[in-house]
């Protein structure tokens, strides 16, 4: 893991470069870039929805075509107002190795826009600070709930509830994560009117009637 971060820290080093204006808004950034983003690899989907964090923000967007997209809490509202869900998004960035998950970089609303260069990737996700609503879910996986390294830590529904959960634990859990399971969980999150629900679990299970506390973590591989 610190060696895949060093390499990311070293992507972040080598996109941002010499830019002054490192921390600015997207949009002004993307104008003093000394490259041209659309070298990077690019990702064409329509937005399915997009999903809220147990701490009632947004972090990400599901393509209909499956994919999910990794974005900077800062920048949500911005892609959010300029990309409804049912429209179209080109994405430029990287994707993980095995599983379909994309960390955005940058992204325009069509291919005659300017693209808009995203500052401070999320390579990682922060510490997490759950909301205090306690939330009981349910339902079917859609797809598992991906780091940007393309690690499991949940679920995310046929609905687009999200079920977060800590790395070693998903692994524990097994195919139980897959796509197409049922799955019930509980735990401490947020609930978005128009937007959905994220929770962190704490109790998780098959249905809601036979919840379980979340099993311990598995080693993770060195």
């Amino acid at each position: 893991m610190q060696r895949r971060m060093a390499l990311a820290t070293g992507l972040v080093t080598l996109v941002a470069g010499p830019v002054p204006s490192w921390g600015q808004e997207s949009r002004g950034t993307t104008n003093r870039l000394w490259f041209d983003p659309t070298q990077l690899p690019s990702f064409n989907g329509v937005v399915e929805r997009y999903l809220l964090t147990p701490e009632g923000k947004t972090d990400r967007l599901l393509f209909r075509e499956g994919p999910q997209v990794i974005f900077p809490e800062h920048v949500a509202e911005e892609i959010m107002r300029e990309v409804e869900p049912g429209r179209p998004i080109i994405v430029y960035g990287i994707r993980a190795r095995r599983v379909p998950v994309i960390t955005l970089l940058a992204w325009a609303k069509d291919n005659n826009t300017q693209p808009r260069f995203v500052d401070r990737p999320s390579w990682s996700f922060p510490e997490f600070h759950a909301a205090d609503e306690r939330l009981n879910v349910s339902g079917t996986i859609r797809v598992p709930l991906y780091t940007p390294q393309g690690e499991v830590i949940g679920a995310i529904l046929e609905d687009g509830t999200v079920i977060r959960l800590p790395i070693g634990v998903a692994a524990a859990l097994g195919d139980g994560l897959s796509s197409g399971r049922s799955i019930a969980a509980s735990g401490r999150g947020a609930s978005v009117e128009g937007r959905g629900k994220a929770l962190d679990a704490d109790l998780i299970g098959e249905n809601p009637d036979r919840l379980e506390p979340l099993p311990a973590p598995a080693e993770r591989p060195q």
